[in-house]
């Protein structure tokens, strides 16, 4: 592991070295080891039984897990590239975004959760942003138009971040657990 962190810059390699605690947490409590991982085609880790995600940006490293696959995203709540909505997003979202008061966070919720779904289906960014469609809704969102697997999603913004997670089955974000990095030199 060490010689993996050694070319990342200092902040790089904390969040590597925080995605990697929080895989191990996950493990230890359920008494797993890292010999217990398999890797799908994509790359994703994959337990018997148990599915997690991590996502790192800025401050914050991101775990999730559950019974059923799951993905996560993180990012800052700031300097959306627009850019990318308008030639990678369905039009429904690209009008989601322009009508937002605030468009740096209608765009990285959308972001949040598309990349999220992404991951919880294993395809990550192999899956095209433009193949699938998050619909905005009263409750929050859901899925619209997709050719992969149907999922659920809920996010949370704090501290300048906006958080989002999918999963195959219905779920609500609770029992957070922080762990601070401060101190972690590398």
């Amino acid at each position: 592991m060490y010689s993996a962190l050694q070319g990342l810059m200092p902040d790089d390699r904390k969040r590597s070295l925080g995605a990697g605690i929080i895989i191990r947490k996950i493990l230890d409590e359920n008494g797993l080891t890292e010999s217990c991982l398999r890797y799908s085609d994509n790359e994703k880790p994959v337990v018997d039984g148990l599915f997690f995600n991590v996502s790192h940006a800025g401050d914050y490293v991101v775990g999730v897990l559950s019974d059923c696959e799951v993905g996560c995203d993180i990012e800052k709540n700031a300097n959306a590239p627009l850019e990318v909505a308008e030639h990678y997003f369905y039009h429904s979202e690209l009008a989601y975004i322009k009508a937002a008061k605030n468009k740096d966070k209608a765009f990285f919720t959308l972001w949040t959760l598309k990349e999220s779904y992404m991951k919880m289906t294993g395809r990550g960014m192999s899956l095209p942003l433009d193949s699938f469609e998050v619909v905005p809704t009263a409750e929050g969102f859901v899925l619209g138009k997709s050719s992969e697997r149907p999922c659920f999603f809920e996010t949370m913004e704090f501290d300048g971040y906006i958080f989002s997670v999918s999963s195959e089955r219905a779920f609500s974000l609770h029992n957070p657990l922080e762990i601070a990095f401060d101190d972690i030199y590398v």
